[in-house]
């Protein structure tokens, strides 16, 4: 995904179930507060707002104020959860930069200016947003004055453009991708946000289906997969990469009570502080010495999280 600029990649297929579970991570009580300047910003004639918090520079051309409104504070409840969820991590030294626009065209349009003709390879992406240059570049996907799919893209493509902005080192795709589709399950209850990153009903069908039809990938291909290039074989190839990597990330977290954890904060600190190598013999290394042991708890843990009905719904 490199040509003259970097881009990651997220994508949904559907928003509009939500499962009932026991809620996992809730944010915490002391939120970032921060002190919004707003202003009016406007794109190819097309009137919206910025806002400028301490850390965020967001901008808008969706037209519907209850959403517009709440996205400062979303994204400092994002933030502060990216700082948080896996140990203290810094903030961002410069604001991050993203775009939410009104609908796909605008979103098209943005893209093109950004990286050309080549932004038209990324026009079948369909449910989904992009971060370029470590800007966010995305469109309203909801309907009906709704937010959730939005939102949740947002906090996917959130997490990529703080990752940019605060590790020295490039986490390895599979991960990155991984932690940004963990980062996307949350709830909103009477205006406070709480993170529930295993309620994700989009990634949780779509493992169903991979695992009823016994298509888990391995776990050395599935960690050495390009989402970029799995675009170009289909949506439903991309919609499997992107289920599996969540399902490994929660695997990681939740097993025996955080068993891998320090494996994976070791990767992530080693990221924040330049050093991060990929291990003699692959990823499955930085977790274990048998990475045969690992991969058959990581099945037997899918096969029973993904059951129908299972205590983790």
């Amino acid at each position: 995904m490199i040509f003259r600029t970097v881009l990651i990649l997220c994508v949904l297929a559907c928003g509009s179930c939500t499962p009932s579970r026991t809620e996992t991570v809730v944010r915490p009580a002391i939120s970032l507060a921060p002190e919004v300047v707003r202003s009016d910003w406007s794109f190819e004639g097309n009137a919206g707002v910025k806002f400028e918090t301490p850390y965020w520079n967001i901008h808008s051309t969706i037209q519907i104020p209850r959403i517009v409104d709440a996205l400062p504070n979303f994204y400092s409840d994002l933030l502060e959860h990216y700082t948080t969820a896996f140990g203290e991590f810094p903030y961002p030294k410069r604001r991050i930069n993203v775009y939410l626009f009104a609908n796909e065209l605008q979103w098209q349009q943005k893209l093109q200016q950004m990286i050309g003709d080549d932004a038209k390879e990324w026009f079948a992406l369909g449910r989904g947003g992009l971060t370029v240059d470590g800007e966010g570049i995305l469109y309203y996907l909801d309907s009906r004055g709704r937010s959730r799919v939005t939102l949740r893209i947002a906090a996917h493509e959130g997490w990529h453009q703080y990752a940019e902005s605060v590790f020295i080192n490039s986490l390895p795709t599979w991960l990155d991708e991984g932690i940004g589709t963990w980062m996307e399950g949350f709830r909103i209850r009477s205006g406070t946000v709480r993170f529930t990153p295993l309620s994700n009903w989009d990634r949780l069908s779509t493992l169903r289906k991979i695992v009823s039809a016994d298509r888990l990938e391995p776990l050395s291909t599935l960690m050495a997969s390009d989402p970029s290039e799995l675009l170009a074989t289909g949506r439903t190839t991309l919609l499997a990469y992107y289920a599996q990597v969540w399902a490994l990330t929660s695997f990681i977290v939740e097993y025996e009570h955080g068993k891998y954890m320090p494996a994976l904060r070791s990767i992530l600190n080693s990221g924040l502080a330049g050093t991060l190598r990929t291990p003699r013999g692959g990823w499955l290394y930085a977790f274990t010495s048998s990475p045969a042991e690992f991969e058959k708890e990581y099945k037997e843990w899918v096969a029973d999280f993904a059951k129908p009905g299972s205590l983790w719904r």
